[in-house]
């Protein structure tokens, strides 16, 4: 292609700077917000780009105010809000929108998370959607979260004692009626529903820990006649669920531990998402779930570890979705022993591995039972195996000449790799009889570079298979 030609002046043309404030407001939509609104500063004609993006898009740290918020909200002489800086930035991209495009250019993507969203903050998030609505004339998608943090009441206790001294946020019931929503995420707010909810595109439905009923849920829900993408999280009001008259792409159910029964149409369900207890049999209906299941996310936040029934549901859960192509396993909570009746995935090429390391011999009984494994990551957490345990526990390298490892497995991943005595010797059983490998990554833990050089000489001479790509991070 040939270079733009120079300019008198001998400088090149600034071909980017030639498009259309629409499509560098476009471009811009695509980064941060804050981040897109430096470009101010390079010349005089992006001054006004920014008001031509269509995202506004804002969140505060989780755990921002755990420290100072007695003493901002009870002692404070002017009552301010503890989210000042974040209602500034809003409304900053909001009015410039107005001041810098002289027109309202429409949004698509309006998105806002609170630390903690309580008393007067919420006045100014409903003059927010007022103008969202107004002006969202062609598509939109809503992600309003109004409290960050931990969702699951077995790993944290902090969820009762928020909605004790907060109370919710009651979106205005307008919000059911915009027929412009493509995509709504609600979470930590309250369902005050119309008489009649008009959302005929939404197809992407996300609520986490909001409050009312179950009915009002479901009757959301029912409300959403092209649904495909559904994620219910920290649901507590919540029972049943049914969605048999819409066929989901992706079905998320995550910590909703007193729901009863979930039955719905997953004959075209490309990707399942669970977290929770181990779940009775009776819990999750699959109606017409085809063969292969491209992506399965599994992760059980509470197991009694000597509890013969729980290792049985266990079972029972990963035979349900035996068909997935792809599983990303949180495996801290569970104990070595439920891995003994890990049942056969034939169709499984990718596996990922997220937890704490156990056992050598746990790992060989899920490679036994995953012919086609071509992909094997493991997410490492820190070893909670006494070194002593480790070694009287050690597996010769016969043992791991598993068929998949020897012949399928064409890459491995090992990240936060700390080099204790489990993870070398994980690492020396899986690279040792990965003959076919062809990929090697691994991400080290921060350390000094001599003991980083240390664990990469090791690692790599651990390698049988020739021509492998090695990438240490």
């Amino acid at each position: 292609m040939a270079s733009a030609s120079p300019s008198p002046s001998g400088n090149r043309r600034d071909r980017l700077s030639d498009l259309p404030e629409f499509l560098l407001g476009h471009v811009l939509s695509f980064l941060p917000n804050k981040q897109a609104g430096r470009a101010a500063l390079l010349s005089r004609h992006w001054r006004h780009v920014f008001s031509n993006g269509h995202t506004v898009s804002f969140a505060e740290r989780a755990g921002a105010r755990a420290n100072d918020w007695t003493t901002f909200y009870y002692e404070a002489k002017e009552k301010k809000s503890c989210s000042a800086a974040l209602l500034d930035d809003v409304w900053s991209a909001l009015l410039c929108r107005r001041r810098c495009a002289g027109t309202h250019a429409p949004l698509r993507r309006f998105q806002v998370a609170f630390d903690s969203c309580i008393g007067w903050d919420r006045c100014h998030v409903d003059q927010w959607l007022s103008y969202v609505l107004r002006y969202s004339i062609q598509e939109l998608n809503l992600d309003l979260r109004f409290r960050l943090g931990p969702t699951c009441a077995h790993r944290s206790g902090q969820d009762r004692e928020w909605r004790r001294r907060g109370g919710w946020y009651d979106p205005p019931s307008y919000l059911f009626s915009c027929t412009a929503m493509r995509s709504l995420r609600l979470a930590y707010c309250g369902l005050n529903l119309p008489a009649t909810i008009d959302l005929p595109f939404v197809h992407t439905l996300r609520l986490t820990g909001v409050g009312g009923s179950g009915g009002s849920i479901k009757r959301l829900v029912a409300s959403c006649p092209r649904l495909l993408d559904l994620t219910l999280e920290a649901c507590g009001g919540l029972d049943k669920v049914f969605v048999l008259d819409r066929r989901l792409r992706r079905f998320a159910l995550l910590c909703c531990h007193n729901l009863e029964t979930v039955d719905i149409d997953a004959s075209e369900l490309s990707s399942l998402d669970y977290c929770g207890t181990p779940p009775p049999e009776s819990l999750l209906c699959l109606r017409g779930v085809p063969e292969i299941i491209p992506s399965c996310t599994v992760d059980f936040c509470k197991v009694l570890p000597d509890e013969e029934a729980e290792h049985a549901r266990i079972t029972r859960f990963l035979e349900k979705i035996s068909g997935a192509k792809r599983l990303h396993l949180h495996h801290e909570c569970l104990p070595a022993k439920s891995f003994e009746g890990f049942p056969w995935f034939p169709n499984m090429t990718r596996l990922v591995l997220q937890g704490p390391l156990q056992s050598p011999d746990v790992v060989r009984t899920i490679l036994e039972h995953t012919p086609n494994l071509e992909v094997l990551t493991l997410l490492m957490d820190f070893s909670v195996v006494p070194d002593e345990e480790v070694v009287e526990a050690a597996p010769d390298d016969v043992s791991y000449s598993v068929p998949c490892l020897r012949h399928r497995v064409r890459e491995i991943n090992m990240v936060h790799y700390q080099g204790d005595v489990l993870q070398r010797m994980m690492a020396r059983l899986l690279l040792g009889n990965a003959l076919g490998l062809e990929r090697l990554c691994v991400v080290l833990l921060k350390g000094s570079f001599e003991l980083q050089a240390g664990m990469k000489r090791e690692i790599e001479s651990w390698v049988v298979a020739d021509d492998v790509e090695k990438i240490f991070l």
